[in-house]
């Protein structure tokens, strides 16, 4: 399975697959984190898609065996929220 990640709402979109993955993977503290940071009610979308690019980039930095094709989308979903 592969994910395409170009825009902001394919980021919305692939949180939910990492978060299925990261649960179900040993990775329970990140999948929380990631949980408590996107589910959040953000009165701007903007401050979700910051909120998504902090669980993201923490993600990137701890987990060091995400299968490639996470790890390319996640690459390119952080490409997309440093914009």
């Amino acid at each position: 399975m592969s994910f395409t990640v170009r825009t902001p709402g394919d980021v919305y979109k692939f949180a939910l697959p990492l978060y299925d993955y990261l649960s179900q993977n040993g990775h329970a503290e990140e999948a929380n984190a990631l949980v408590k940071l996107v589910d959040s009610c953000y009165p701007q979308s903007a401050q979700a898609l910051d909120a998504h690019r902090r669980a993201f980039k923490q993600i990137r930095e701890t987990v060091p065996d995400l299968p490639l094709q996470y790890l390319l989308a996640l690459d390119d979903a952080l490409e997309i929220l440093s914009k």
